[in-house]
Formats: structure tokens, sequence, C-alpha cells
């Protein structure tokens, strides 16, 4: 069994419970980091519960992935109080972050 079977195979949430989704495949950082932060800000505003945020998976050569940035990003709306917490979740086609705000 991969690695991706066995992370599908536990009790992690599903992508389509995500009340607000966010595709940044194929962005460069700063334009995927700018886009976040404007979603994140209508999340907050409207008391969205949840975040789902994709992005290129890691590729042998293709360079870094978006998933450090928005991790960081992450953390810090967490110590900021505005998440509750974040699951990485990924697949061979997408890397992603289930993202759970407190409300």
């Amino acid at each position: 069994m991969s690695f991706f079977e066995k992370m599908a195979a536990t009790d992690l949430p599903k992508v389509e419970e995500a009340e607000v989704k966010l595709d940044l495949s194929g962005m460069e950082k700063p334009d995927a980091l700018a886009k976040l932060d404007a979603v994140v800000t209508y999340c907050k505003k409207s008391w969205a519960k949840s975040l789902y945020v994709s992005f290129d998976p890691a590729r042998p050569g293709a360079g870094e992935t978006l998933f450090q940035p928005i991790a960081r990003y992450f953390k810090i709306e967490k110590f900021n109080g505005y998440v509750s917490h974040v699951i990485p979740m990924m697949t061979e086609e997408k890397g992603g972050l289930f993202v759970v705000f407190k409300i």
C-alpha cells in the first residue's frame, strides 16, 4: 500500500466538505499568497468554517512547492487566533491543506 493510499484510508475530512475551495495550481509564490490572503479575508468576513487550498504537488526537479509558504501563512493565522487546525491532504495529483477556522 502506497503512502497516499494509507492517507486516504484515514479519517481525514473530505475535500467536498470544505465550504470554500481555492486552487493555486500553476501560480507563482507572490501571486498565490496574495490570492490566498484575499480568500482568507473573505472567509473571515463570511464566517466560513472551512477552506481547502490546493496546489501543485512536489515533483522531482520542480523546485519548491507552495506547501511551506502556505503552511507558514496559516501558522500565523493560528497564532493570531483565527484558525483552529490545518490538515495536510496530499495526493499524487494535488497537494493541499484543509483549514478549519475558529468561529
